[in-house]
């Protein structure tokens, strides 16, 4: 008798949990955190790793961080709905080590996904889409979007700027892939309102009503 999808995801879930493929990630304590939400969602939202602050770093599994607040936001403003029909996870499941900051107190650079990180931890995306078949995929920031149009569009070129990507619909025969800004943008740099983000949610809310 087939497995239903969420037997599927809960079996996958426990493969992420118990990973120690990255070394790195497990010497410094770092702990996967699986997806989270609809297990026959329309909407996927992936972003490049998950982004645990010290109180939740023990309790990392959870699936919920700093920036899942802002989705939280966006839940209520657009009627989409983690038991009905959108999914959260990362390409990257575990969280990142920071790079320390520079003498002086100048603000460490954005960690960027490491090549031995995605070829790790791309088969657990791959599987998630296989067994949720989302209609849309949301890749959150420029570093993500350009790993999924590379794995799963064969597009190798590397685009320097999410502006120029931002909320383009890029369509294979199982998903539509749409890319929008990093949560980090509105929360850390600040380079993109809150309300913008929210409303482009909004508009990908209306637009999943109409296919």
């Amino acid at each position: 008798m087939p497995i239903s999808a969420r037997e599927s995801l809960n079996k996958l879930d426990r493969e992420v949990i118990s990973c120690k493929k990255c070394l790195d990630l497990v010497e410094a304590g770092k702990r996967p955190v699986p997806g989270k939400g609809a297990s026959k969602a329309n909407i996927m939202i992936v972003s490049t790793f998950p982004l645990i602050n010290k109180l939740e770093d023990k309790n990392a599994s959870s699936g919920l961080n700093n920036q899942n607040e802002l989705l939280v936001k966006i839940f209520e403003r657009t009627g989409l709905s983690l038991v009905r029909d959108t999914y959260i996870t990362h390409l990257i499941k575990c969280p990142p080590i920071k790079p320390e900051k520079k003498m002086g107190g100048s603000p460490a650079k954005k960690t960027k996904p490491l090549k031995k990180h995605i070829d790790n931890c791309i088969l657990y995306l791959t599987r998630e889409i296989s067994i949720i078949t989302p209609h849309i995929i949301v890749s959150l920031g420029l570093d993500v979007s350009n790993i999924l149009l590379e794995k799963y569009f064969s597009i190798e070129k590397k685009y320097r700027d999410i502006e120029k990507i931002h909320m383009k619909i890029f369509e294979n025969p199982s998903f539509k892939l749409v890319p929008f800004f990093d949560p980090q943008d509105v929360i850390t740099s600040k380079t993109v309102s809150e309300e913008k983000f929210l409303k482009d949610f909004e508009s990908l809310s209306k637009f999943l009503k109409m296919v």
